[in-house]
């Protein structure tokens, strides 16, 4: 490949990398920005199992899978939680 060709190659990256930038903001939803937060919480526990564990290697997948399910559990509670909390109120006319 010329020289040239490798510019222009590495240009037009350049372009549809900052096209990617900018849309990323726009098509950001609140249903996104829970999985990205999951995403975080996922990360975090993984690595206090790591720390935990006495940062030694060669556990990560198993680290990673655990805190999955410790954080979709978490999330499952604050929905049961959520449902079952509404209160539900009749009031009675006096006769």
């Amino acid at each position: 490949m010329s020289h040239k060709a490798s510019q222009a190659d590495s240009t037009q990256m350049e372009t549809i990398n900052q096209g990617e930038k900018s849309m990323k903001s726009e098509l950001l939803t609140k249903r996104d920005a829970a999985i990205t937060n999951d995403e975080e919480n996922v990360r975090a526990r993984a690595y206090e199992l790591y720390e935990v564990r006495g940062r030694i290697d060669g556990h990560a997948e198993e680290d990673w899978l655990q805190a999955e399910g410790e954080v979709a559990g978490g999330n499952e509670r604050k929905a049961v939680r959520a449902s079952t909390s509404r209160i539900t109120v009749k009031i009675v006319g006096e006769a």
